[in-house]
């Protein structure tokens, strides 16, 4: 029984050692972020590198059509992202600025959404 559970603590403790078990074990190499609206609009950044610092990235805008549809419109915004201290814990991401730009509606850029960010893997 002893033998049981020592080897039982030493395959944990191996386990754990390779591989880089935890949370944060597999850090992303780039990160999707989405600023999802009340009204049900939402724009989309993929595949963003997960380096130090911000970035201002073209976004893609969707919004309901009125017919349980989604209307895209590819690269409409920009977004500044603040990938803070730790890049590759996308979860730490924080919007610094937008959505704007020429072709992004003016009504989201005055409203407040719910920021994700996630890894692309």
């Amino acid at each position: 029984m002893k033998l049981l559970i020592l080897s039982l603590l030493i395959s944990g403790a191996i386990s754990a050692a390779v591989g880089g078990a935890g949370l944060k074990a597999r850090a992303s190499t780039a990160c999707n972020c989405n600023i999802i609206f009340a009204s049900r609009e939402s724009v989309s950044t993929r595949n963003i590198p997960a380096l130090p610092g911000k970035t201002q990235l073209n976004a893609d805008y969707d919004r309901p059509n009125g017919q349980n549809g989604i209307v895209e419109s590819s690269n409409a915004c920009r977004v500044t992202w603040d990938r803070g201290q730790d890049p590759r814990d996308c979860s730490t991401w924080k919007q610094a600025a937008g959505p704007d730009g020429p072709n992004c509606p003016k009504s989201i850029s005055l409203k407040r959404g719910r920021v994700s960010c996630y890894g692309a893997f």
